[in-house]
């Protein structure tokens, strides 16, 4: 075989295998980081012709609150987006394929809306979908953070402590600034593969009293509650 042409092969072979691990031992970024919950392949791949049904669960009043002051980010930007009242709606989505009900898939999805105007109208700002297997572990995650709140940091340098969740486009938890503790919650629109490791303060975000993640929990609760309702019918 010609020395050129070993050449150009191990080029080849090098490049279709330097994308399988990093240096430290750890899996490629992917080329594509959104990716669809299990009930959008489903709909899209699975459903057809579908049928998609919308269930109103519960809603969350979101009060008009001062944003934490994180360390090094502007007090300006952290307020721009937080301190409209609004609230948070919880929905059931379900989808089958028409005259197949046995066939069907559920989503929780979450809609952040704010006010706006003199009349209170609600304007959405964004709405994020948890796939029907992580609703549970989402309200016992919630109900943790409710039972134990955030304790105050042994070490005065700890300048932020966030307790999240996050999966697929939906993200809740609590979060300590100095020394004031907030609820919030946060839909993604694109991304995914980043959401859960964004700080808090660099994604749009709705922030509540830290013992309304009570209310947070109860209401993923009752959106369990409904999916297993609707699958004993």
């Amino acid at each position: 075989m010609q020395p050129r042409l070993l050449v150009v092969l191990f080029a080849l072979f090098v490049c279709a295998h330097g994308a399988t691990a990093r240096a430290d031992g750890g899996p490629p970024p992917t080329a594509q980081s959104d990716a669809l919950t299990h009930y959008e392949y489903f709909v899209l791949g699975g459903c057809a012709p579908c049928v998609r049904e919308i269930y109103l669960v519960a809603t969350v009043p979101i009060p008009s609150i001062q944003a934490p002051l994180f360390p090094g980010v502007a007090r300006a930007s952290a307020v721009a987006q937080t301190t409209r009242p609004g609230e948070a709606r919880f929905e059931v989505l379900r989808a089958y394929p028409e005259g197949v009900e046995g066939r069907q898939r559920f989503a929780m999805r979450l809609v952040l809306s704010v006010t706006a105007g003199g009349e209170g109208m609600l304007y959405p700002i964004g709405a994020g979908l948890l796939d029907e297997e992580e609703v549970p572990v989402l309200a016992a995650a919630l109900a943790r953070m409710a039972r134990s709140p955030a304790p105050a940091p042994a070490d005065a340098s700890m300048q932020v402590m966030d307790r999240e969740f996050h999966a697929d486009s939906v993200r809740m938890g609590t979060v300590r600034a100095g020394k004031d503790s907030f609820a919030y919650v946060q839909v993604a629109q694109v991304d995914l593969g980043r959401f859960g490791i964004k700080q808090v303060w660099e994604l749009p975000t709705m922030y509540l009293p830290a013992g309304d993640v009570a209310m947070l929990e109860h209401a993923v609760t009752q959106v369990n509650a409904k999916i297993r309702a609707i699958r004993g019918r």
